[in-house]
């Protein structure tokens, strides 16, 4: 009979047990690292000739054939679009890609408009043969492209709350959008149509920490990444989506945002003015055939009192209408700030002429009248309903008087150039987090989990990676 020492069994299963759970835990740290997604931005886009170096050693490789073309220090290599592929000068041309690969610490350089702009990560130089155009393209991981995102979307002497809520907001962004310019060849710009990237010229340990201490955390909604857009200042009120680009997400739901008055933004109150010659000029240039531009009316407006639509009515009653925030864009997102604005319009067209027929027939009715002084000399003897009729005509004679006067003053010439004021409130399109909202709610000890939350409604904060 064989005997069986069940301590010794037990305590082989224990030690067995740990082992494969350690496993699993060393397995998942591995591939939570691998979830770290990878970004390709596009920096410098349409580009006739592209200078890059390092401040150390890097390495450039034929990517098409993966093949190391030279390896580099303290130099200076010019890139330029030729039919047959790019052109490193002093190496030759290469019809594929081109990665620059930094070697330790290095960080390349790409040089644009006499700046030196340095990048963690790699670099690769693409060509677009059709237009014979290079594409700049930063390869980096997302946390440190965060690092030269949060600077330039908010300032590093913020509240540690509001700051996290950005980083948290941002990393959210990109990775929902992580392919809005996949058929350009890269992820996301560097510009504010995705979210403003500047590398490492752009970082501030104050934000660097920010994007540290909430790593890998993002938002969504039902399990899924959020589409987490910010602005500046909501105004007041932030925006429902549909009613700024027509589609309709369940987080982003207009809120009431008064935070913003505890910290005082620079543009919360806001005007701008511009005469209807220049602002005719803008539509000619886009196609509209008009010579002035007599009113705009704000024919659409949403829950919150931002304007939606807009409509231009020109000298020959034709009629333009157009969304308020292509406006924005025609007139400038910096001149006018928000679509929470009043339109005033100040003065007249000079070519206006005052109505002299109109006048003249005034002057006609004028002469037609008959005070009541005279008629009642000419009968001493007057039965009561006569009398009642000359009281009501009294009356009528009395009424059309003020509509003349009214008349008059409405046909007054006036010299002075059309203008059309916008007063408004608020900076940016209004939807999901106010960013100076986001700083007055730090103020009131709101954590930036609790920011987030109040912003995009019925959503999750997880730990992605």
């Amino acid at each position: 009979m064989i005997k069986i020492n069940i301590e010794k069994v037990n305590k082989y299963f224990l030690f067995l047990g740990i082992c494969i759970f350690s496993l699993l835990i060393f397995n998942n740290i591995v591939l939570a690292a691998e979830k770290q997604p990878i970004l390709r931005v596009g920096i410098f886009l349409d580009q006739t000739e592209t200078s890059i170096s390092g401040d150390g050693t890097f390495k450039i490789y034929n990517l098409k054939s993966n093949v190391l073309i030279s390896e580099e220090r303290n130099r200076v290599v010019k890139l330029l679009p030729r039919d047959k592929g790019i052109e490193i000068l002093e190496k030759g041309v290469f019809s594929g890609p081109i990665e620059i690969i930094p070697v330790g610490n290095t960080k390349i350089i790409v040089m644009f408009n006499g700046q030196k702009y340095r990048y963690r990560g790699n670099i690769e130089v693409a060509i677009d043969k059709e237009h014979k155009k290079l594409n700049v393209i930063n390869i980096i991981d997302i946390e440190e492209y965060l690092y030269g995102v949060l600077k330039n979307e908010i300032s590093p002497g913020w509240p540690s709350g509001a700051l996290k809520a950005q980083a948290v907001a941002a990393r959210t962004f990109a990775i929902f959008n992580i392919n809005k310019h996949i058929d350009q060849g890269y992820n996301l710009c560097a510009t504010t149509h995705c979210q403003a990237y500047g590398g490492v010229n752009h970082e501030d340990p104050l934000t660097n920490k920010a994007v540290d201490e909430t790593r890998g955390v993002i938002m969504v909604y039902k399990g899924k990444p959020i589409d987490a857009v910010y602005h500046s200042d909501s105004g007041g009120y932030t925006e429902d989506s549909e009613n700024v680009w027509g589609s309709f997400l369940p987080y982003l739901r207009s809120v009431k945002s008064k935070f913003e008055e505890k910290v005082s933004p620079p543009h919360h109150i806001w005007s701008y003015s511009i005469s209807e010659k220049d602002l005719t000029e803008k539509l000619q240039k886009q196609g509209h055939k008009i010579n002035s531009i007599v009113s705009i009316e704000s024919v659409k407006k949403s829950e919150t009192g931002r304007a939606s639509e807009l409509v231009f009515t020109a000298d020959n009653n034709k009629v333009i209408n157009m969304k308020t925030n292509d406006f924005r864009s025609l007139i400038g997102v910096d001149l006018i700030r928000s679509t929470f604005f009043n339109i005033e319009a100040i003065g007249k067209e000079s070519n206006i002429t005052e109505d002299t027929e109109g006048k003249k027939e005034i002057e006609d009715k004028e002469e037609q009248k008959e005070s009541i002084k005279e008629i009642l000399e000419q009968k001493k003897d007057w039965t009561i309903k006569e009398l009642l009729e000359l009281m009501k005509k009294n009356k009528e004679e009395r009424e059309e008087e003020k509509e003349e006067k009214v008349l008059k003053a409405e046909i007054v010439k006036s010299d002075t150039p059309l203008t059309f004021i916008f007063s408004g409130s608020g900076n940016g399109h209004g939807v999901g987090m106010s960013q100076w909202g986001a700083y007055g709610m730090t103020l009131q000890g709101s954590r930036y989990q609790d920011i987030l939350k109040y912003y995009y409604q019925g959503i999750d904060i997880i730990k992605k990676y």
